[in-house]
């Protein structure tokens, strides 16, 4: 009877010791830029996102684990009685890849399956983190004079990484790549 209560204890304070653990999370990502523009009847995204890996996950991709980081964009409408009502949506995916044949990293956007190689880790991530012209929404999407929210974040997608190494990451601040979502106001 003893055991089984010191074990109940133990697994009570280690999910505890967790949960602090995942309370603490340090941003290792945030949006540096942001500028949206029109052209031709639709809005456009450029943005500067700055992305770092932890050691936990630089040592894993190192090791052939494959991250999988998402720059998630949303165009929302303020309603007061419900819940904000979301006009555009777009989520670019990532997939970074070390190659340890070529002591080369690979990235890949995942929405066309372009694939580019880099040297080093940083240039990798310039890659992904530098957005160029996204494609947002059509100018018919807003009604004039009406305030909007735009927001911006991205993230490492634990749900992508294999299935041994996901609940070390869900409760570890070393596998916490996201950011706030950084919102600005937008007016037609």
């Amino acid at each position: 009877m003893s055991f089984i209560t010191n074990n109940i204890i133990t697994f009570s304070i280690i999910l505890i010791l967790s949960c602090i653990n995942y309370s603490s999370i340090a941003n290792t990502a945030k949006t540096d830029s942001i500028r949206i523009y029109l052209d031709k009847n639709t809005y456009y995204l450029d943005a500067l996102c700055d992305i770092e890996l932890s050691e936990e996950a630089y040592r894993a991709l190192r090791h052939g684990v494959s991250l999988e980081i998402h720059i998630h964009f949303q165009l929302r409408s303020k309603r007061y009685w419900v819940w904000d009502k979301i006009i555009s949506e777009k989520i670019l995916l990532y997939k970074l890849e070390h190659k340890p044949l070529t002591e080369n990293f690979l990235a890949t956007d995942l929405s066309n399956g372009l694939r580019h190689s880099y040297d080093n880790l940083e240039a990798a991530l310039n890659h992904i983190k530098t957005i160029s012209k996204m494609s947002l929404f059509n100018q018919d999407h807003l009604i004039e004079d009406k305030v909007y929210i735009a927001r911006i974040r991205a993230y490492l997608d634990i749900e992508s990484l294999p299935s041994p190494m996901r609940p070390q990451a869900y409760f570890s601040s070393d596998w916490k790549l996201s950011n706030k979502w950084y919102s600005w106001k937008l007016i037609r």
